[in-house]
């Protein structure tokens, strides 16, 4: 079944309105969906509905609920990946797979060894560029929720917006680290976890230093180097099993 966004919708009425062009267009020019036709209709913010078509207007597709759900987090902790931005495409190749494993906040990370740096204007364009990525990657995926998408964010700021209440863990080559299935078991409940993922050629030993100030967790993945995109979806696989 096709899925549209409509971050206005509260269905709460029986009639929503999807006024954004660029779905418009998608419903109209492309599907050629009528009147008539099932849909599903989210919000973004974890409400979503089955609907039928009524109207296919030149600025709104008007459609009437038929039923709604809204998808809780029923105790689930709040995940977030702070990942150092990795060269090409990968961060979208990230940021996608990461959408579909049910993070709940992206943070792209600069790093002493982070090569991908962006100007100001060129953050506007990436960061435009990454939301819809993110916002395609949900509807595809079934989520009724939309992964916040922060902008490109320097380690230390990083460290300090972390959760005091929650659980951090920073992967890391740099030392002997305990694994991170260890680490996990031991904190069955947390309010939050936030993955700190490391660029190509690892955090610096300052780096995990301050990261351990700030109450971070160093942690092995294994006896094998990851990539950045390898690690950061290992770990978010690893949340999923713990906490789905």
């Amino acid at each position: 079944m096709h899925r549209f966004y409509c971050p206005q919708a509260d269905f709460v009425s029986q009639v929503v309105a999807i006024t954004d062009p660029h779905e418009i267009h998608h419903i109209k020019d492309v599907l050629r969906l009528r009147k008539g036709a099932e849909v599903g209709v989210f919000n973004g913010k974890g409400g979503e509905a089955l609907a039928t078509i009524e109207d296919v207007l030149e600025n709104a597709v008007r459609m009437k609920v038929k039923s709604v759900r809204q998808k809780g987090r029923e105790g689930k902790p709040r995940i977030i990946l702070a990942c150092a931005v990795p060269k090409k495409a990968k961060f979208e190749f990230i940021l996608e797979k990461a959408t579909e494993l049910g993070v709940d906040v992206l943070v792209p990370l600069k790093t002493k060894r982070t090569q991908v740096i962006f100007t100001e204007d060129k953050q506007r364009a990436k960061q435009e560029r990454f939301q819809k990525v993110v916002l395609n990657a949900a509807k595809q995926c079934g989520r009724a929720d939309i992964p916040r998408m922060s902008p490109m964010t320097p380690m230390a700021e990083a460290l300090k917006g972390l959760d005091p209440q929650g659980l951090a863990v920073i992967p890391s080559l740099n030392g002997h680290n305990p694994p991170i299935r260890e680490v996990l078991n031991l904190h069955q409940k947390p309010v939050s976890v936030t993955f700190l993922i490391g660029p190509e050629g690892d955090f610096t030993p300052n780096e995990v230093a301050l990261a351990k100030q700030h109450g971070c967790i160093p942690v092995s993945l294994g006896p094998t180097v990851l990539k950045v995109d390898t690690a950061a979806l290992a770990v978010l696989a690893l949340a999923n099993f713990y906490w789905d």
